[in-house]
């Protein structure tokens, strides 16, 4: 009797938890990191100029800013994951603007200066409010390449769901939450729970843009199993593919930028100059093969 009373018991903690775990793993979502005078002192010496926004309820976005050499020239706005700050990736906004592009580089709601708290719905609301910043200051959507990294990724493709843009990069991205944390936790049965927030559905954006896309993914990723991208692929039958293996989930975005690849491959996705033709204010459908991008 004392074993059926345990295992019921066993039981019913299961259920809960997973009843509860859209809630008590959000706790582990988000790693933000305030920003410091060494941060700010970064940024200077790389040129950036400051960006902010500020919204009726007190919350706020902030960033770093190099526009592009000529009116010509693709804009990255990059769309970073879920630690740290915008400070981390100062390198890899350096390297694009040597390279010849604008970057906008900001940081959700409660990471670095910016003001308030994240949430999955405040990931896109930033990121809209980044492009829109953008917009206002005349870059041509056609110009704008969205780069998602890791739980960035979500944002960027449901924003490129939704807004015209010249092409989508995605680094290290997952299906969705609940996909990933089952391929990374098999053996505790998350499907079963009843997700209906903190899904971060990058699946259903996907299917939703039809313009030039990357999925950069690694076999030795660590963290988001590579079966991820793979499953995206299946299901944007136009996007390219870049082999990051054997590279690690953290670094990254900012090793393929490091040697290039990044570079090489937004000049292949959105050439300078290429104005793409637009159809009720969205990017005609770009019929590239399935294929792995090359990048030397």
């Amino acid at each position: 009797m004392r074993r059926w009373l345990v295992l019921l018991a066993a039981a019913a903690a299961l259920g809960i938890g997973l009843a509860s775990a859209q809630f008590w793993i959000a706790l582990f979502i988000y790693r933000p990191a305030a920003m410091t005078g060494l941060d700010l002192r970064s940024s200077a010496s790389g040129g950036a100029v400051p960006m902010s926004v500020s919204h009726p309820d007190g919350s706020s976005i902030t960033g770093w800013w190099r526009p592009p050499p000529s009116a010509v020239d693709p804009v990255v706005l990059i769309v970073h994951g879920r630690s740290a700050n915008i400070a981390a990736r100062a390198p890899i906004m350096r390297r694009l603007a040597a390279d010849g592009f604008g970057v906008l580089l900001f940081d959700y709601r409660g990471y670095g200066a910016s003001a308030g708290r994240p949430s999955e719905r405040a990931l896109a609301e930033d990121t809209l409010t980044a492009y829109r910043w953008l917009r206002d200051r005349g870059i041509a959507p056609w110009r704008i390449v969205v780069v998602g990294q890791s739980l960035g990724a979500s944002p960027a493709a449901g924003l490129a769901s939704r807004e015209p843009i010249g092409a989508l990069i995605l680094v290290s991205p997952f299906t969705d939450l609940p996909g990933a944390l089952a391929d990374r936790l098999p053996w505790l049965p998350l499907e079963l729970a009843p997700w209906t927030r903190n899904r971060f559905d990058l699946k259903q954006s996907l299917l939703r843009f039809q313009g030039p896309t990357l999925l950069v993914a690694s076999d030795e990723d660590g963290l988001v199993p590579i079966q991820n991208a793979r499953r995206l692929r299946d299901v944007s039958p136009h996007a390219q593919w870049l082999d990051a293996t054997p590279l690690r989930h953290d670094g990254m975005l900012a090793a393929i930028t490091a040697d290039g690849r990044l570079t090489k491959a937004i000049r292949r996705l959105a050439p300078a100059g290429a104005a793409r033709p637009h159809e009720n204010g969205r990017p005609q459908l770009d019929r590239a093969p399935k294929a792995q991008l090359e990048v030397e």
